[in-house]
């Protein structure tokens, strides 16, 4: 019995190990790690990696469970303050996260189309994300339709993403995030 127990110590020590290498991979840029650079940066054998996850999709379903320890969803924010302080909370809150984790949300869009949990996992961050916008700024809710879609859209990993690509810093981002939701409101 003993023996059995140390063999599943083993097993979950090598599986922290992998999962942790494949994160430290995707922090460092390398958005498809092969299994032998995992196997290489986690200190296992190949054939170790192969024996405890059988493809990447169940490495990165385990990746992905680990990551999600670390989102936060919950904004600190007093609901009788005003729509341009609670938008100033938000964006700063949803900034810092796309910082930290941009790596990650690149590796997830672009494997969204081989991987169907990454598909259904990164809808179901986005609906978060949505739900908290929307009890930080209930005033959202009450915009037309098409107004809602354009507010949340400005306020997206994907509008963060393009306006650092073209070269704005954080704070000229977070004021064009400001600025298109306030023209957004001004039209409602």
């Amino acid at each position: 019995m003993a023996k059995q127990d140390g063999r599943t110590l083993r097993s979950v020590k090598s599986q922290k190990l992998i999962v942790d290498a494949v994160i430290k991979l995707i922090r460092e840029g390398n958005l498809e790690p092969t299994a032998q650079v995992v196997a290489d940066k986690s200190g296992v054998g190949i054939r170790t990696v192969f024996r405890q996850f059988d493809d990447m999709e169940n490495l990165l379903k385990s990746v992905d469970a680990e990551l999600s320890k670390d989102y936060n969803f919950e904004v600190k924010f007093d609901p009788s303050s005003s729509f341009n302080d609670r938008l100033t909370i938000v964006i700063n809150h949803l900034n810092s996260g796309y910082k930290k984790h941009k790596l990650i949300m690149f590796m997830t869009v672009s494997k969204m189309w081989k991987y169907k949990f990454l598909q259904e996992n990164y809808m179901i961050y986005q609906k978060k994300i949505k739900q908290k916008i929307e009890e930080v700024i209930p005033e959202v809710l009450n915009f037309d339709d098409e107004s809602q879609h354009l507010f949340h859209a400005t306020l997206s990993f994907a509008l963060w993403s393009r306006l650092q690509g073209q070269g704005l810093g954080k704070d000229q981002i977070k004021s064009a995030m400001f600025r298109q939701c306030m023209m957004i409101l001004n039209k409602n």
